[in-house]
């Protein structure tokens, strides 16, 4: 039964079972703890092991002095080696700490105590019951006199005082008196060894709980402390409900209150009806909105204000109410002069005295309509603006997006490749710099970073000089001088140019065709950039140790130049995309580096020359460049002028 208590105390609940009535009911339950008494039969014990584990079972030993009992329960102890053993010279402090770590619970889990106040002039008896109530988590001050137990009264907020019936200078009825002055909830349990000498009916009429006798048993304290504060914590809580009771009365009389006064001197018409149409109640407003006494709606159905239509839509709204019970409609009121109001009805539903019934709020929406009818005189000339206007504006949108677009792109390739070659310029200036400071004039180390500074300054230069031409291209002041010249001799030098590039790779780049001597009037300058981009794009998307092709043919007056390569290839739907400005193969354009202006000053020079230039993917994976060039150029007037002007000069 201690056991019991002291798991009612930290907040359990305990059902407290016979043996025999172990079924299958009792087994389907969810137990965090099965204690076994040490009476249990075996066979029940090996019933209850195969539901629960054994981490779970809590055995309770019987006294020494029961020899009969003690090898009962070895056998159950060895069928039960991890389970939990309490014996009977445990404290309530020790089993308390092991039904706490067996059931895994922390200070958050265990239920609020009761603060005690224990008074006794016995020191020895004092000691030992408020080692038990600490030992059940109860919080204790304890006190030997009245003089000291008023003085724990000022300082702390005492739930129970627990006092012997007399002592040294007064009575535990005399100080509950006390106490009740100061904090009037507090509670009482007292006891004596002397029960005929104390009245129990004048002690019950002061408030105190139970008389309990000396010398007072543990188990038995506790089952009365814990009798004593579930009935009180029960009061206390009927005590909020019923001061939350009555708050929430008092919060709905003066809502109550306020919302009769919004009501009736709320601006817009409100009727209260049956479902029938009988009207219930009505606020000052209807008086004017429908021109009739108040007094005399009493007797009128709401579906006589009303034209016909207006009638049936209220009608047929209110026979198909879903589950919002609530909904809005249009309504013509018919004055007696003939002409009629719009209205806007809101309908809800609600419970006027256990019937169904119905409250709306009556909207004159005349000056609306009176908008409406403008907007609507004025809709058809807006439209037609507003169709002018989305033509204008969908074309500058697409404009500006399209810009937009390009601007992007264009900052975001160009910043990457302006920065690569800015950064190893600066990188290897401040090597530089550093060697100088520190005296290490290494010949080859300052040479080496010269040589990457001159590399990465080039290659800043080349990507000026793109943007140049590409800038003189837009506005057509790129000079063109255009020649006789050996085609194959510009390739050749074209050639020799990135010939550094593709000894690093070891690309062998074959000629094709170049034997025959082409005459090709062109800009000899145009010829070799544009030769030199699209080899160099080549040997750039090459694997090393691969080969690249430059074929040189004639065809109905056209030179021919195919650049084929054995690299990544291009995208089909990509083919004619790499030759717009800023633009490159998805395959391409996440590693190579390039703003994407090469094939597009490639094409501009092409289109100077009259000719033109496409890719392909050949059969070697890779892509094929073919440039097509007129041997002679058909100039413009002007052209020609100023070519005749340059060769007499």
């Amino acid at each position: 039964m201690r056991v019991k208590v002291l798991l009612e105390l930290i907040g359990c609940r305990v059902e407290l079972l016979h043996f025999a009535m172990v079924d299958d009911a009792v087994l389907e339950q969810d137990f965090d703890l099965v204690a076994a008494s040490h009476g249990v039969p075996t066979t029940v014990i090996k019933t209850l092991m195969g539901v629960f584990a054994q981490e779970h079972f809590l055995l309770l030993a019987p006294k020494a002095q029961r020899s009969d009992l003690l090898e009962h329960f070895s056998e159950v102890n060895r069928l039960l080696p991890n389970a939990v053993v309490i014996y009977p010279f445990f404290a309530n402090k020790e089993i308390s700490s092991l039904l706490e770590g067996v059931l895994e619970l922390d200070s958050d889990n265990i239920l609020q105590l009761p603060t005690v106040l224990l008074v006794d002039h016995c020191a020895e008896r004092l000691a030992q019951i408020a080692l038990n109530l600490k030992g059940a988590h109860i919080k204790t001050f304890t006190a030997d006199n009245t003089a000291s137990a008023m003085d724990v009264i000022k300082e702390q907020n005492i739930d129970l005082l627990i006092s012997d019936f007399t002592f040294t200078d007064g009575t535990g009825l005399e100080l509950f008196n006390k106490l009740k002055t100061c904090q009037p909830n507090s509670r009482c349990l007292l006891y004596t060894s002397k029960p005929d000498q104390v009245s129990m009916v004048a002690a019950i009429r002061q408030g105190v709980e139970d008389v309990l006798i000396k010398p007072v048993d543990d188990n038995s304290l506790l089952q009365s402390v814990h009798k004593l504060w579930q009935t009180e914590l029960l009061r206390r809580h009927n005590t909020e409900l019923v001061e939350r009771l009555q708050n929430t009365v008092d919060a709905l009389i003066e809502k109550d209150s306020l919302l009769r006064v919004i009501f009736k001197h709320t601006p817009d018409a409100i009727i209260l009806f049956e479902r029938g149409g009988k009207v219930i109640e009505t606020n000052d407003a209807c008086e004017q909105l429908f021109e009739k006494p108040l007094k005399e709606f009493e007797n009128c159905s709401v579906f006589e204000f009303f034209d016909v239509a207006s009638t049936e839509r209220i009608k047929d709204k209110i026979a198909t109410l879903s589950k919002n019970r609530q909904f809005s409609c249009d309504l013509r009121l018919l004055k007696k002069n003939g002409s009629e109001v719009p209205l806007v009805g809101s309908f809800n539903e609600i419970d006027h005295h256990g019937e169904i019934a119905l409250a709306v709020i009556f909207k004159n929406v005349t000056h609306l309509k009176e908008k409406e009818d403008l907007l609507v005189e004025a809709k058809d000339l807006l439209e037609e603006e507003v169709k002018a206007r989305t033509a204008q504006l969908e074309h500058a949108k697409n404009v500006a997006e399209a810009a937009n677009h390009s601007k992007s792109e264009f900052l975001a390739n160009m910043s990457h490749e302006l920065r690569t070659p800015m950064h190893s310029i600066l990188s290897f200036a401040r090597f530089g710099l550093d060697k100088v400071a520190n005296d290490d004039l290494s010949k080859d180390k300052l040479n080496k970073y010269l040589s990457r500074i001159e590399q990465s300054g080039e290659r800043l230069l080349s990507l000026l000089n793109n943007l140049l031409d590409l800038s003189k291209l837009d506005v057509g002041k790129f000079p063109f001088n255009p020649q006789k010249h050996n085609l194959s001799n510009i390739i050749k030098t074209s050639i020799d140019d990135v010939s550094g590039t593709a000894l690093e790779k070891c690309i062998a780049i074959r000629p094709i065709g170049f034997e025959q001597g082409i005459v090709l009037e062109c800009d000899e300058e145009q010829i070799n950039q544009i030769m030199r981009n699209l080899i160099g794009n080549a040997l750039k998307f090459s694997e090393p140790n691969s080969e690249i092709d430059i074929s040189l043919a004639v065809n109905e007056q056209m030179a021919e130049i195919a650049v084929i390569d054995r690299g990544i290839g291009i995208p089909e739907q990509e083919l004619e995309k790499i030759f717009a400005k800023f633009e490159q193969s998805s395959k391409t354009n996440s590693g190579a580096g390039g703003t994407g202006l090469g094939l597009a000053i490639c094409r501009e020079f092409v289109a100077l020359h009259q000719g033109t230039i496409s890719a392909s993917n050949n059969e070697y994976g890779g892509a094929t460049i073919l440039v097509r060039l007129p041997l002679e150029i058909d100039l413009p007037q002007h052209l020609a002028n100023e070519q005749q002007s340059i060769s007499m000069n």
